[in-house]
Protein backbone atom coordinates (compact mmCIF):
# COMPACT_ATOMS: atom_id res chain seq x y z
CA UNK A 1 0.00 0.00 0.00
CA UNK A 2 3.00 2.30 -0.49
CA UNK A 3 2.39 4.89 -3.27
CA UNK A 4 4.91 4.66 -6.11
CA UNK A 5 6.38 7.50 -8.14
CA UNK A 6 7.93 6.71 -11.53
CA UNK A 7 11.08 8.42 -12.83
CA UNK A 8 11.78 8.05 -16.55
CA UNK A 9 15.44 7.25 -17.27
CA UNK A 10 15.19 7.11 -21.05
CA UNK A 11 12.83 4.30 -22.11
CA UNK A 12 9.19 4.40 -23.23
CA UNK A 13 7.82 4.17 -19.68
CA UNK A 14 4.05 4.71 -19.59
CA UNK A 15 4.15 4.70 -15.78
CA UNK A 16 7.12 7.04 -15.48
CA UNK A 17 5.90 10.61 -15.98
CA UNK A 18 8.85 12.50 -14.51
CA UNK A 19 12.00 13.01 -16.62
CA UNK A 20 15.24 12.21 -14.81
CA UNK A 21 16.57 15.74 -15.41
CA UNK A 22 13.66 17.42 -13.58
CA UNK A 23 13.15 15.19 -10.56
CA UNK A 24 13.79 17.89 -7.96
CA UNK A 25 11.21 20.31 -9.40
CA UNK A 26 8.48 17.69 -9.72
CA UNK A 27 9.30 16.10 -6.38
CA UNK A 28 8.99 19.41 -4.56
CA UNK A 29 5.49 19.92 -6.00
CA UNK A 30 4.47 16.38 -5.09
CA UNK A 31 5.74 16.69 -1.51
CA UNK A 32 3.69 19.90 -1.27
CA UNK A 33 0.60 17.83 -2.06
CA UNK A 34 0.22 18.74 -5.74
CA UNK A 35 -0.18 15.36 -7.38
CA UNK A 36 -2.68 12.92 -8.88
CA UNK A 37 -3.01 9.43 -7.43
CA UNK A 38 -4.36 6.46 -9.34
CA UNK A 39 -4.82 2.76 -8.66
CA UNK A 40 -3.91 -0.12 -10.95
CA UNK A 41 -4.96 -3.69 -10.32
CA UNK A 42 -2.63 -6.67 -10.39
CA UNK A 43 -2.93 -10.18 -11.74
CA UNK A 44 -2.51 -13.33 -9.67
CA UNK A 45 -1.63 -16.53 -11.49
CA UNK A 46 -1.25 -20.15 -10.48
CA UNK A 47 0.03 -23.23 -12.27
CA UNK A 48 -1.95 -26.36 -11.47
CA UNK A 49 -0.32 -29.69 -12.32
CA UNK A 50 -2.26 -32.91 -11.70
CA UNK A 51 -4.62 -30.89 -9.50
CA UNK A 52 -1.80 -29.54 -7.33
CA UNK A 53 -0.79 -25.88 -7.12
CA UNK A 54 2.93 -25.87 -8.00
CA UNK A 55 3.52 -22.12 -8.46
CA UNK A 56 2.00 -18.71 -7.71
CA UNK A 57 3.04 -15.28 -8.96
CA UNK A 58 1.78 -11.70 -9.38
CA UNK A 59 2.00 -9.35 -12.37
CA UNK A 60 1.12 -5.73 -13.03
CA UNK A 61 1.40 -5.88 -16.83
CA UNK A 62 0.77 -9.36 -18.14
CA UNK A 63 0.99 -13.10 -17.76
CA UNK A 64 2.35 -14.85 -20.86
CA UNK A 65 2.40 -18.45 -21.99
CA UNK A 66 4.90 -18.70 -24.81
CA UNK A 67 6.76 -21.23 -26.91
CA UNK A 68 10.33 -21.99 -25.94
CA UNK A 69 13.33 -23.52 -27.71
CA UNK A 70 11.27 -24.51 -30.75
CA UNK A 71 10.22 -23.18 -34.14
CA UNK A 72 6.85 -24.98 -33.87
CA UNK A 73 3.59 -23.58 -32.53
CA UNK A 74 2.30 -24.61 -29.12
CA UNK A 75 -1.23 -25.85 -28.44
CA UNK A 76 -3.42 -23.99 -25.96
CA UNK A 77 -7.00 -24.35 -24.75
CA UNK A 78 -8.50 -21.19 -23.24
CA UNK A 79 -11.46 -20.86 -20.86
CA UNK A 80 -13.09 -17.77 -19.34
CA UNK A 81 -15.21 -18.51 -16.25
CA UNK A 82 -15.13 -22.20 -17.27
CA UNK A 83 -16.58 -21.45 -20.72
CA UNK A 84 -14.42 -22.59 -23.63
CA UNK A 85 -13.15 -19.65 -25.69
CA UNK A 86 -10.99 -21.52 -28.20
CA UNK A 87 -8.46 -24.22 -28.94
CA UNK A 88 -5.55 -22.73 -30.80
CA UNK A 89 -2.08 -23.27 -32.12
CA UNK A 90 0.07 -20.16 -31.70
CA UNK A 91 3.35 -18.80 -30.43
CA UNK A 92 1.56 -18.15 -27.15
CA UNK A 93 -1.04 -16.11 -25.30
CA UNK A 94 -0.87 -12.79 -23.43
CA UNK A 95 -3.31 -12.02 -20.61
CA UNK A 96 -2.89 -8.32 -19.84
CA UNK A 97 -4.27 -5.68 -17.48
CA UNK A 98 -5.12 -2.16 -18.68
CA UNK A 99 -1.63 -1.21 -17.48
CA UNK A 100 -0.10 -3.98 -19.59
CA UNK A 101 -2.23 -3.13 -22.63
CA UNK A 102 0.44 -0.60 -23.66
CA UNK A 103 3.26 -3.14 -23.24
CA UNK A 104 3.74 -6.51 -24.98
CA UNK A 105 -0.01 -6.81 -25.66
CA UNK A 106 0.13 -3.64 -27.78
CA UNK A 107 3.05 -5.02 -29.77
CA UNK A 108 1.00 -8.17 -30.33
CA UNK A 109 -1.86 -6.20 -31.90
CA UNK A 110 -4.02 -5.79 -28.79
CA UNK A 111 -6.12 -2.72 -27.99
CA UNK A 112 -5.15 0.04 -25.58
CA UNK A 113 -7.35 -0.16 -22.46
CA UNK A 114 -7.94 2.96 -20.40
CA UNK A 115 -6.43 2.43 -16.92
CA UNK A 116 -9.79 3.12 -15.24
CA UNK A 117 -11.38 0.10 -16.96
CA UNK A 118 -12.07 -3.06 -14.97
CA UNK A 119 -11.09 -5.34 -17.83
CA UNK A 120 -8.55 -7.82 -19.12
CA UNK A 121 -7.39 -8.43 -22.67
CA UNK A 122 -6.47 -11.81 -24.16
CA UNK A 123 -3.99 -11.42 -27.02
CA UNK A 124 -2.88 -14.48 -29.00
CA UNK A 125 0.72 -14.33 -30.19
CA UNK A 126 0.97 -15.12 -33.91
CA UNK A 127 -2.01 -17.53 -33.99
CA UNK A 128 -2.20 -20.04 -36.82
CA UNK A 129 -5.84 -19.08 -37.38
CA UNK A 130 -5.90 -15.53 -38.77
CA UNK A 131 -9.42 -14.98 -37.41
CA UNK A 132 -8.23 -15.48 -33.82
CA UNK A 133 -8.20 -11.87 -32.59
CA UNK A 134 -7.66 -10.17 -29.20
CA UNK A 135 -10.64 -10.29 -26.84
CA UNK A 136 -11.50 -7.87 -24.02
CA UNK A 137 -13.25 -9.48 -21.03
CA UNK A 138 -14.51 -8.39 -17.62
CA UNK A 139 -11.83 -7.71 -15.03
CA UNK A 140 -13.31 -10.15 -12.51
CA UNK A 141 -13.10 -13.06 -14.96
CA UNK A 142 -11.12 -16.20 -14.21
CA UNK A 143 -8.98 -17.18 -17.17
CA UNK A 144 -7.69 -20.74 -17.46
CA UNK A 145 -5.30 -21.87 -20.16
CA UNK A 146 -4.45 -25.54 -20.57
CA UNK A 147 -1.21 -26.51 -22.30
CA UNK A 148 -1.68 -29.22 -24.91
CA UNK A 149 1.86 -29.36 -26.25
CA UNK A 150 3.23 -32.82 -25.33
CA UNK A 151 6.96 -32.11 -25.64
CA UNK A 152 8.99 -31.07 -22.59
CA UNK A 153 10.55 -27.57 -22.54
CA UNK A 154 8.36 -26.32 -25.39
CA UNK A 155 6.26 -23.86 -23.35
CA UNK A 156 7.05 -21.52 -20.47
CA UNK A 157 5.22 -19.07 -18.26
CA UNK A 158 6.42 -15.50 -17.69
CA UNK A 159 5.07 -12.62 -15.59
CA UNK A 160 6.08 -9.06 -16.51
CA UNK A 161 8.96 -10.40 -18.60
CA UNK A 162 10.36 -12.68 -15.89
CA UNK A 163 10.42 -16.38 -16.73
CA UNK A 164 8.63 -18.20 -13.92
CA UNK A 165 8.52 -21.87 -14.86
CA UNK A 166 8.49 -24.50 -17.57
CA UNK A 167 5.04 -25.78 -18.52
CA UNK A 168 4.18 -29.41 -19.20
CA UNK A 169 1.35 -30.98 -21.16
CA UNK A 170 -1.86 -30.80 -19.14
CA UNK A 171 -0.71 -27.88 -16.95
CA UNK A 172 -3.53 -25.46 -16.21
CA UNK A 173 -2.58 -21.79 -15.81
CA UNK A 174 -5.23 -19.93 -13.81
CA UNK A 175 -5.19 -16.12 -13.98
CA UNK A 176 -7.41 -13.68 -12.09
CA UNK A 177 -7.40 -10.25 -10.53
CA UNK A 178 -5.42 -9.98 -7.30
CA UNK A 179 -7.23 -8.65 -4.23
CA UNK A 180 -4.74 -5.77 -3.82
CA UNK A 181 -3.94 -2.71 -5.96
CA UNK A 182 -0.83 -0.70 -6.75
CA UNK A 183 -0.98 3.02 -5.88
CA UNK A 184 0.70 5.30 -8.41
CA UNK A 185 1.52 8.99 -7.99
CA UNK A 186 1.62 11.30 -11.01
CA UNK A 187 2.25 15.03 -11.41
CA UNK A 188 -0.87 17.15 -10.90
CA UNK A 189 -1.21 17.82 -14.64
CA UNK A 190 -1.16 14.11 -15.53
CA UNK A 191 -3.46 13.14 -18.40
CA UNK A 192 -3.56 9.63 -19.83
CA UNK A 193 -4.23 10.78 -23.39
CA UNK A 194 -1.36 13.28 -23.24
CA UNK A 195 0.86 10.38 -22.23
CA UNK A 196 -0.33 8.27 -25.15
CA UNK A 197 0.24 11.09 -27.61
CA UNK A 198 3.73 11.70 -26.27
CA UNK A 199 4.89 8.10 -25.93
CA UNK A 200 3.34 6.79 -29.16
CA UNK A 201 4.06 9.91 -31.23
CA UNK A 202 0.47 10.50 -32.23
CA UNK A 203 -0.29 13.71 -34.13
Amino acid sequence: DVPLLGINRGRLGFLTDIPADSVETHLADILDGHYFEGERFLLFCQVLRDGQNIMEHDAINEVIIQKWNIAKLIELETYVNQALVHNQRADGMIVATPTGSTAYALSGGGPILHPALDALVLVPICPHSLSNRPIVIAGNSIVEIIVGTPEIDHARLSCDGEIICELLAGDRVRIQKKDKHVRLIHPANHNHFNTLRSKLHWG
